[in-house]
């Protein structure tokens, strides 16, 4: 009934047809002995959440074997320590940062997966065992809810402190950013590579910050659908900005950036053998897919390695499957690569959890992903803050947020 009434008009979705509610629901308790309950500051809307609120996905989705309902959604959440179990070290009124991930720690499972033994807790063998319903992290569990309410529970692994020189704002980015940042560390980049970035929200704009503040002379093109996106791409570093429609359009300009040549089809999408080297797909559509596929490079040889490299799409959006052309795919050999959240990451001679390296940068000055924080809204206002984060053209917004505290909790 609300895919029917969505249909006519977003508004339709957040109906008493529709999946979500605003309820007064008891404080949550500390779940065991070393955990912990937060009181939440702030918590962004993560593309995941307004997807499930607007019902973008099919019902055949492996993911809900891990899913558990009724959910009080909300991941990206910082705030107050409220109270603290018996086992824990952080104190109470630390600032913390919510690490989401339900893994084999937080579950109360011993031994741990061999997944979680090495630091990558969000492959996880045991989302839907121990001691709490199934949920990949916070928010999509039955049992620990999420940060779309006051209050919110966490193991004490999950609360990462937030270092007393970083603001609420840029504390509530750790989680996309360090998606962003998974992402790019799965590619194999180097000086003088081409990277184009696919779709310029959350995660399209951090990763073009971080390609273009973290590493070292890469070329960065930007592919925005909307003119406030694009403004902000520029703003973050991209060399080049192009609008995403029309796609032949499109594919000619990477064609004249990277100086290749184009191979027309009568009234049909052009495609090339040269390319870019890298594609972060933050979309991840049919189209996206199919038009990545034509503009990333085919497979060729290294001059300084001697070996054979193969242009790559990184994937880190999630639309609904339908049919595309893919058949430059296997003729250009090239690889598509899922990216999957964030963990215990290397980089810079550090290994250490993605948020430590995101609040490291921070600290460094290296980089401020925060003005593309564009609105924030009180919880009472939660329709208007789901239909801002969905109809990015109309309100021209980008990361959306839930403020608990006086000084944000109006529109802005």
């Amino acid at each position: 009934m609300a895919r029917i009434a969505g249909l006519f008009s977003l508004k339709g979705f957040l109906t008493k047809l529709g999946p979500l509610r605003l309820k007064e629901l008891p404080k949550p308790t500390i779940k065991a002995n070393d955990w912990i309950l937060v009181k939440t500051i702030q918590c962004g809307i993560c593309g995941s959440d307004h997807k499930q609120v607007f019902l973008d996905g099919n019902r055949d989705n492996p993911m809900t074997a891990l899913i558990s309902w009724p959910q009080i959604l909300g991941h990206e959440a910082v705030g107050f320590v409220e109270e603290v179990g018996l086992n824990t070290n952080l104190k109470i009124g630390e600032r913390v940062a919510l690490n989401p991930w339900i893994s084999c720690l937080p579950r109360g499972i011993k031994p741990h997966c061999k997944a979680c033994q090495i630091g990558k807790n969000t492959l996880c063998r045991n989302f839907n065992k121990g001691n709490f319903a199934p949920g990949i992290h916070t928010g999509n569990s039955n049992d620990v809810t999420g940060g779309f309410s006051q209050y919110f529970p966490a193991h004490e692994s999950m609360a990462i402190p937030i270092p007393d020189d970083i603001s609420w704002d840029q504390a509530m980015l750790s989680d996309p950013f360090s998606v962003a940042f998974h992402s790019i560390l799965k590619a194999p980049i180097k000086p003088r590579s081409i990277c184009a970035v696919y779709g310029c929200g959350n995660l399209g704009l951090l990763t073009i910050l971080i390609l273009k503040k973290i590493f070292e002379d890469v070329r960065v093109v930007a592919i925005s659908r909307y003119s406030h996106q694009a403004t902000m791409a520029k703003r973050f570093g991209a060399d080049l900005v192009f609008d995403s429609s029309p796609t032949y359009r499109l594919i000619e300009k990477i064609a004249d950036y990277v100086e290749c040549d184009v191979y027309h089809l009568k009234k049909k999408n052009p495609w090339l053998i040269e390319g870019v080297d890298f594609l972060f797909d933050t979309v991840a559509s049919p189209e996206t897919l199919e038009i990545g596929i034509r503009i990333v490079r085919a497979r060729k040889k290294d001059l300084e390695t001697n070996s054979l490299t193969s242009g790559e799409i990184i994937v880190t959006g999630v639309s609904s499957p339908h049919r595309f052309e893919w058949t430059p795919w296997y003729f250009k050999e090239i690889k598509i690569t899922g990216s999957n959240a964030f963990a215990v990451e290397e980089f810079e001679g550090y290994r250490e959890h993605a948020y430590y390296h995101y609040f490291r940068f921070l600290q460094e000055g290296r980089l401020d992903p925060t003005p593309m924080i564009t609105h924030h809204f009180q919880l009472e206002n939660y329709k208007r803050a789901f239909l801002t984060a969905r109809a990015q053209k109309k309100f021209k917004s980008i990361k959306v947020a839930f403020s608990f505290n006086n000084n944000q909790g109006v529109e802005n």
